[in-house]
């Protein structure tokens, strides 16, 4: 088992319910061989996948992104409004 590593992949609802694995994979994989991974195994689907963006511990990563052992993947839906427009809408309505 020396050439897996340990990766945890996490999405964070919009009611805020996490969903978090920990999975062994192969080193030397990229975002995209994992996004594959994560589909043909059953924890996400194509479809939730295909306008998601994704990260490593807070910076956004591209699909040729080459995995490192302990990294953290996550799983970012697209923003509707900037955190700017979100706060002045949210002022408006007050």
């Amino acid at each position: 088992m020396e050439n897996n590593i340990i990766i945890e992949v996490i999405y964070i609802k919009s009611n805020n319910d996490i969903i978090q694995h920990n999975l062994e994979i192969e080193s030397n994989q990229s975002l995209k061989s994992f996004i594959v991974f994560l589909i043909k195994n059953s924890y996400f689907t194509s479809d939730f996948l295909s306008d998601k963006s994704f990260g490593c511990f807070g910076k956004q990563i591209e699909l040729d992104y080459v995995l490192k052992d302990q990294d953290r993947i996550e799983i970012f839906d697209n923003l509707k409004m900037s955190p700017n427009d979100k706060r002045k809408h949210n002022f408006k309505k007050n």
